[in-house]
């Protein structure tokens, strides 16, 4: 596989990517207060709507919000289900199946390359897509969009890939039913240029 590099990336692509991995940290988070404010004001789906614009792709549809629901449906696909978790929110297990196995350990060492390390004090996993999203925007802060990209590709694209369909089967009609899919084409479509 090509690896992404900024110097091959088109200025669209660049420009998507910010967003995107800002959708990506707010919507697999424990949804709170500021997720509810943007789903309810409309921040949200303009943020959607804007990443659309920017790489030619639909934008989701979100139905009628009930922030109770959507609580409930977060921990139901990512957290605890009776019936099994449907996406195991840890970019790692996407891809080896285990928790703190070798895509793990490959991922810190990339943003250990770029000077981010895991603070002392972090409680949760490293490898949340929350986190890994949180952790390429820091680097795509800094300039390095090389990083950015990598962590996208590498990360995040599998974890997508894996789960996306998992997740619009089984919330039908809802926000994440709705985002999932549409992120993992936002990715796709990323990496795609990155590699023409």
């Amino acid at each position: 596989m090509k690896s992404l590099t900024s110097t091959a990336l088109p200025e669209r692509a660049v420009v998507a990517l910010d967003p995107l991995l800002q959708l990506i940290a707010a919507t697999y988070r424990t949804p709170g207060p500021a997720l509810r404010a943007d789903l309810e004001s409309g921040a949200f789906a303009d943020a959607c709507g804007a990443l659309a614009d920017a790489l030619d792709l639909e934008p989701p549809a979100f139905g009628p919000l009930d922030f109770g629901a959507l609580q409930e449906r977060h921990v139901a696909l990512f957290v605890s289900s009776g019936d099994g978790i449907v996406a195991p929110p840890y970019a790692g297990f996407a891809v080896d199946g285990e928790l703190l196995g070798d895509t793990f350990q490959a991922m810190g060492g990339t943003f250990a390359r770029y000077g981010i390390e895991v603070r002392g004090d972090w409680a949760d996993l490293p490898d949340h897509v929350t986190a890994v999203a949180e952790g390429a925007g820091l680097l795509l802060a800094a300039g390095a969009v090389d990083g950015a990209l990598e962590v996208l590709e590498r990360y995040l694209a599998p974890w997508f890939d894996r789960y996306a369909a998992a997740v619009a089967a089984a919330d039908v009609g809802g926000v994440y039913g709705a985002l999932t899919p549409f992120l993992d084409a936002a990715i796709k479509e990323v990496v795609r240029e990155a590699q023409a």
